[in-house]
């Protein structure tokens, strides 16, 4: 066993729990190993995490616990750990963590069939909320990959959707770029006649963000035939504690830290600021943990 391991297997379930809130982006996969292997015992602090609307307003590095808990809960794949989860797709779309949200429908997909009926009440509740309603809906077509059957079913449901203009339009853009992904080419009448409408959208509002037009809809649709496009309802939310990841992650964020200095304070210098307030290049941190030590 490594030294990693052994470290956190020496760990109480609550010490466990507090890494969660401390490590921020950089929780080691050695530490999530541990945490799965105490399924029982830890399933239920998880879900009080991402139950608990104010986990989803902490400041940073606290914050991070509620994308470490939905991902720990989606990887267990147990039954207990859904209703738990619909609540964090509910607290995710409504604080845009987008975090969660972008992993949320595949995370789902270890829950077949189990899911399945939970995600479709979602998906058609018209009072959910349109950013809800396709995380539902993409996590129905997660469910769907290796179901002729039920990929029918969601296909059918999201070109419903995309028809009807009662509809709100980010939802219908939802459905209309998960008929393209999926290669829907028996839907392509209501995509066409969506491509149109984006058309005009755009043609009445130049800085519209169009999903996409008509003209390009069968090179669309050609693209997607070898399947690429499906390997993101695939995604594994356990790659996010991969190292390279997590690399990846803190050049990133030193890279916007950098960039929001240069752009906000362009001669170095900071306004007055109380070490213990937010930093004011933006980036979450206390003063006194981000650029103080690079000002003093």
């Amino acid at each position: 066993m490594g030294e990693e391991k052994r470290r956190f297997r020496s760990l109480s379930d609550s010490e466990l729990v507090d890494l969660l809130y401390t490590a921020g982006d950089r929780l080691p996969r050695e530490a999530v190993d541990e945490i799965l292997l105490r399924k029982r015992r830890m399933l239920p602090r998880l879900a009080e995490i991402v139950v608990d609307k104010t986990s989803w307003t902490l400041a940073v590095p606290e914050w991070w616990a509620v994308v470490h808990a939905t991902y720990i809960l989606g990887a267990m794949g147990d039954r207990d750990a859904l209703v738990p989860l619909l609540t964090a797709l509910r607290w995710a779309d409504a604080f845009d963590c987008d975090w969660v949200t972008e992993d949320l429908p595949s995370i789902f997909a270890r829950f077949s069939p189990a899911a399945w009926g939970l995600l479709e009440a979602v998906a058609r509740d018209v009072t959910a909320g349109e950013g809800a309603r396709s995380i539902a809906l993409a996590g129905l077509a997660c469910l769907s990959l290796d179901s002729p059957h039920l990929k029918e079913e969601v296909l059918h449901f999201a070109a419903q959707t995309l028809s009807d203009e009662r509809e709100g339009l980010y939802l219908r853009q939802t459905c209309a770029n998960l008929l393209i992904d999926f290669c829907a080419v028996e839907h392509r009448e209501p995509l066409l006649a969506f491509g149109r409408d984006e058309s005009d959208r755009k043609r009445a509002d130049p800085e519209y963000s169009a999903c996409f037009y008509d003209w390009e809809l069968d090179e669309l649709l050609k693209g997607a035939e070898d399947g690429s496009a499906l390997e993101d309802y695939r995604r594994d939310c356990l790659g996010f504690y991969d190292p390279e990841e997590i690399a990846t992650r803190q050049e990133r964020w030193a890279r916007e830290q950098e960039e929001a200095e240069d752009e906000q304070h362009p001669g170095g210098s900071f306004p007055e600021t109380d070490p213990s307030s937010p930093c004011p290049c933006g980036s979450g941190w206390p003063f006194d943990q981000c650029c103080y030590l690079k000002v003093h």
